[in-house]
C-alpha cells in the first residue's frame, strides 16, 4: 500500500483506563509534536463520549477488540485473573502493518519525560523490543516448552515497534494466537512468551531499544533523570500509590477536559481487605477457591 500513513501509536485497554491513556497522549502531543499520525485505540466498549475526549488530545482511530480464543478454560487460570484479555491486543499491531509504516505499541502505565520519536528510526529488520535485563524466556512461562530455548534473554513487551518492511508480519499475526490457544496452559506472562517463541520461529534479528531509557521504574533513581519512559510495572501505578508531580498535572487536566475520575478508595479498599487475609494466612486459599469458582463457572456456560 503506498497510501499508508507514517506513525501509530497502538494501546489496548479495558474501558477503565481511559484516564490513564489520555495522560499518555497528553506527553506524546507535548513531547513528540507532529509525530503521530494517528493513536490506534483498541478497547472494550468506551463510552463516545471517552471517545471524544481522546480524539481531542490527538487523532485517534477506535477498534472495539474481540479475543479469539473463546475457550478460557485453556489458560492458566492465575494468568487470566492478572491480566485481562486486552493484553493479546498486542499482536494486533502486527496486522496494523497493512495500514501503517510504523507501528509502536506503548502500555498506558507510563509517564513520557522526553521526545521519543527516535523510536520510528529506520530498523534493517523492521522490528524493535525490549530485552528483559537478566530475565530469560522460561521467566514468562509457568514451566518449560520444548523445542524452544529457554535461557536467552526474553522480551519485555511494553514498548514495542514493527516496521513495514518486517517480512511475514501476516504470518507471524497467524502464529500468534495460534500459539497462544497451543500453550495457553504454559503462560505466564503470556503475550511475551509468545513474542519469545517469534522471535526464535521466524529467525528475527530484534533490533534492541534500551531498558535504561524506555522502561526505567520509578525506583530506579540513579537512571530516572536519562529516562524517556518511566513505567510503573506492577500493582502499585501512578494513579494508586506512586506519587509523581509530572503525571497528576495530566491527571487534572484530564479532570478539567471531563474526563471521569479513577475510583482510589475503591482500590484502597481491596488492598486493605488482601493485606488482612494475607496477614492471617488465608488469602492465596481464598484466591485459589476463587480462580476454581469461576473456572467452573465458565465451563458450566460453555456446555
Amino acid at each position: 500500500m503506498n497510501n499508508k500513513k507514517d506513525v501509530a501509536i497502538v494501546f489496548g485497554f479495558t474501558k477503565n483506563f481511559v484516564f490513564a491513556v489520555a495522560c499518555v497522549m497528553m506527553d506524546l502531543k507535548k513531547f513528540s509534536p507532529n509525530w503521530v499520525d494517528e493513536v490506534v485505540i483498541l478497547h472494550d466498549g468506551i463510552s463516545i463520549k471517552q471517545q471524544r475526549l481522546l480524539n481531542s488530545i490527538l487523532p485517534c482511530r477506535f477498534i472495539k477488540y474481540e479475543f479469539p480464543i473463546k475457550d478460557s478454560s485453556k489458560f492458566n487460570q492465575k494468568t487470566l485473573h492478572y491480566f485481562s484479555k486486552m493484553v493479546f491486543s498486542k499482536y494486533e499491531c502486527l496486522k496494523f502493518l497493512n495500514d501503517y509504516r510504523n507501528v509502536i505499541w506503548l502500555d498506558y502505565d507510563i509517564v513520557i519525560t522526553q521526545d521519543i520519536s527516535e523510536l520510528s528510526d529506520y530498523c534493517s529488520s523492521g522490528i524493535k523490543m525490549i530485552f528483559s535485563g537478566n530475565s530469560n524466556v522460561l521467566e514468562n512461562l509457568h514451566k518449560p516448552v520444548e523445542g524452544y530455548k529457554m535461557d536467552i534473554k526474553g522480551i519485555c513487551a511494553s514498548t514495542f515497534v514493527f516496521q513495514g518492511h518486517l517480512l511475514n508480519y501476516t504470518e507471524m499475526y497467524e502464529f500468534c494466537y495460534n500459539k497462544t490457544e497451543y500453550y495457553a496452559q504454559y503462560l505466564k506472562l503470556p503475550e511475551q512468551a509468545i513474542f519469545d517463541f517469534m522471535i526464535q520461529d521466524f529467525k528475527l534479528n530484534v533490533c534492541s531499544i534500551d531498558p535504561n531509557i524506555y522502561t526505567v521504574h520509578p525506583n530506579e533513581i540513579d537512571k530516572i533523570n536519562k529516562a524517556k519512559i518511566i513505567h510503573t510495572y506492577g500493582c502499585a501505578k501512578f494513579w494508586n500509590e506512586i506519587h509523581n508531580n509530572h503525571w497528576n498535572q495530566n491527571y487534572k487536566n484530564y479532570l478539567k477536559m471531563g474526563g471521569r475520575r479513577y475510583n482510589l478508595k475503591k482500590y484502597l479498599i481491596k488492598k486493605r481487605v488482601r493485606n488482612f487475609l494475607r496477614a492471617i494466612g488465608i488469602y492465596e486459599n481464598i484466591k485459589k477457591l476463587k480462580l476454581r469458582l469461576e473456572s467452573r463457572i465458565t465451563s458450566v456456560f460453555k456446555k
